[in-house]
């Protein structure tokens, strides 16, 4: 099969070599493992850092049949910009000049957002007769009516009417729809006022399983220089940006702190945020800053926690979604706090892997009762891994995709 992936910014091999491949990586090697010819249409620009990986067009081959192909586009600062609208044309404009001159594919895997990107891939899709599914990672533009202000709406509210416009079209002309949850599929398939059909379907983000100590009969590292093993780790794995609740990562640790000083917050990651919430953080002595951490010292930190937090804002969006932190804390059987409601809290009450709350009171209780009771934190961590065995093994994921996309493929050889 020759297939398509479009997803302007995620770690890539060759591109990121300390990156951790997500979503489209891994589906990209999986399908290369399979003999597929892969072409990955992405941007020079990553959205993450902010910085551009070349200063042109670019095509990286990866492997005889697995090639990057990566457009250069303008930078942008904000998330949410002119600048990153435009960036977003530019990419889906060498698309459509790039796939004009490309032998036609048998299948295209978009990701959205982005729109832009998107939209280009439907249309190419129509007018050669070629299957475009579409995976919804994010909630475009609805996110936008819910999280900005009332003045900022008014003001980008023509750019949220065309986004709308285009976003219906993408999801009625799709030839299938993907999420990564089943509300969000629910979303993509009311949007575009579509039934569901077979080939309508969601697949968890996954995380790659790996060894690591059972928690049970935990030993400690002795050389990570970042984490401090004699405290009772809850620790926090993000790029800082506005998707988190910072004031309820603050206020938990003043609250902890009153109650037992043996307990520390690791804020690991940076990002836009970052700065400020140092500042927030001055004088917070159980809250440890330890920075952008390496895969090696990432997995070490993580295997030397005791709690992943998941402080995120209470939006429609996240109580949709099932994000790649919620995976990566349960590979390592790590009890979740999560701070929003929806699909996730679902999962954890319903798994008994932690606790989604957002009454502060409430999340220390739970974390003093973790701490002093031993076989209540394994029967928990027990329950976390479970969950992880049975929902998120990204090898398990990426098999099951590659095998779905491999059946479109033979339903549109008939």
């Amino acid at each position: 099969m020759n297939i398509w992936l479009l997803r302007a910014s995620e770690p890539m091999p060759v591109v990121d070599p300390d990156g951790r491949m997500m979503r489209m990586g891994m589906l990209a090697e999986e399908l290369s493992k399979r003999g597929h010819n892969v072409r990955w249409f992405a941007s020079t620009f990553n959205h993450f850092t902010k910085t551009q990986a070349f200063d042109k067009d670019t095509i990286i081959k990866v492997k005889e049949n697995y090639y990057l192909d990566l457009s250069h586009a303008k930078r942008y600062k904000k998330n949410i910009s002119v600048s990153r609208i435009l960036n977003h044309m530019e990419i889906a404009k060498k698309f459509k000049r790039k796939a004009k001159e490309l032998e036609k594919p048998d299948l295209i895997y978009v990701s959205y957002p982005i729109i832009e990107y998107a939209a280009s891939a439907v249309k190419y899709g129509i007018k050669n007769h070629v299957p475009v599914i579409v995976d919804i990672r994010d909630l475009w533009p609805d996110i936008f009516n819910h999280n900005l202000s009332l003045l900022k709406r008014i003001i980008a509210s023509p750019y949220i009417w065309y986004m709308e416009i285009k976003a219906k079209k993408i999801m009625k002309d799709a030839f299938a729809i993907n999420a990564v949850s089943k509300a969000m599929l629910e979303w993509g398939l009311k949007k575009g006022k579509r039934e569901k059909s077979k080939f309508d379907r969601f697949f968890y983000i996954g995380y790659k399983s790996h060894n690591d100590d059972n928690k049970e009969n935990r030993i400690e590292a002795t050389e990570n220089k970042n984490i401090n093993t004699n405290k009772f780790n809850i620790s926090f794995f993000a790029t800082i940006n506005n998707q988190f609740d910072y004031d309820k990562i603050l206020e938990l640790a003043k609250k902890i702190d009153m109650i037992d000083k043996n307990i520390e917050i690791n804020i690991c990651g940076d990002g836009p945020q970052k700065e400020e919430l140092v500042k927030k953080a001055n004088g917070i002595s159980n809250i440890k800053f330890m920075g952008w951490l390496g895969a090696d010292e990432l997995k070490k930190t993580l295997e030397n926690s005791d709690i992943g937090l998941a402080p995120y804002k209470n939006t429609f969006d996240f109580q949709m979604s099932v994000s790649n932190k919620f995976a990566e804390y349960l590979s390592y059987g790590l009890p979740i706090i999560l701070t929003s409601e929806g699909y996730m809290k679902e999962l954890i009450e319903k798994n008994r892997c932690g606790i989604a709350s957002n009454n502060i009171d409430e999340i220390c209780d739970y974390i003093v009762k973790l701490k002093s009771d031993k076989n209540k934190y394994i029967e928990t961590s027990k329950n976390a891994k479970n969950l992880y065995e049975k929902d998120f093994v990204a090898e398990k994921i990426y098999k099951n995709l590659v095998d779905y996309l491999e059946e479109v493929e033979g339903e549109m050889k008939k």
